[in-house]
């Protein structure tokens, strides 16, 4: 019996003395705080492997590469989008700083409506744009004029946020703006415009309309419209005022 006992004390203090097995994620913890692990220790990174994904067996080292390779890839390609959009952005900002001359230049209402068309059409490529004007009186222009009521009940708290919006919106509000075009327009972006120096402050609504249902797009930002909202409702109060 006591050789029993013996036996199994030996046997217990044999298994306390043996090295208890790392468990991944402490081995994923400690080179995570020792990146430099691997310094001096060459052959150790090349007798390590990975599973490829063709099933092959490749080299730490080869792994690492090929990371680095598609990461630079990866970079490659965001900074040809950057510059894309760096030239999209310019060519922009050269259009817009020549409307914005244009309507500067406008000596009267006829002529600003014609230059807003005429740049919309020609200049930004927009398939559809419907310029309403705010008049209690009927006004001798080339451009649709409704009573701010009317504009405000049809198109509800597109009117009331004074915040320009892009994205799709009820066949209703698109057959008040476009009217017989409506059916052709499958995304807009809409501008009230509005000058707090003014009075009244409502002066009226922009709408551009694509037949493109994704091209006007909620999350696409509404800095351009809202430029062009901002810039037209001022030069639209001196006119209307002058």
């Amino acid at each position: 019996m006591t050789e029993q006992i013996v036996e199994t004390d030996r046997e217990q203090q044999e298994t306390l003395d043996q090295p208890k097995a790392l468990k991944p994620g402490q081995v994923a913890d400690f080179l995570r705080e020792h990146p430099d692990f691997f310094v001096g220790r060459d052959d150790l990174l090349l007798d390590l492997t990975l599973p490829h994904q063709r099933g092959d067996a490749i080299s730490l080292v080869e792994r690492q590469v090929a990371l680095l390779r598609e990461r630079a890839l990866d970079y490659r390609h965001q900074l040809v989008r950057l510059a894309d959009n760096a030239k999209a952005n310019e060519k922009l900002f050269e259009r817009m700083r020549l409307l914005v001359l244009s309507l500067l230049e406008c000596r009267d209402l006829e002529q600003l409506v014609e230059v807003i068309g005429d740049s919309l059409n020609h200049e930004f490529g927009i398939e559809f744009h419907s310029l309403i004007l705010f008049s209690d009186q009927p006004m001798n222009l080339p451009v649709r004029i409704e009573h701010t009521d009317v504009v405000v009940e049809a198109l509800g708290s597109i009117m009331t946020s004074g915040k320009a919006i892009c994205g799709q919106v009820t066949q209703a509000e698109l057959e008040f703006l476009f009217q017989e075009q409506a059916d052709n327009v499958g995304s807009v972006a809409i501008a009230p415009l509005n000058y707090a120096l003014s009075e009244p402050q409502q002066l009226g609504v922009l709408a551009l309309g694509s037949q493109d249902k994704h091209h006007f797009k909620a999350s696409m930002g509404t800095l351009f419209i809202s430029y062009l909202g901002d810039i037209l409702s001022r030069v639209l109060a001196r006119q209307l005022h002058s």
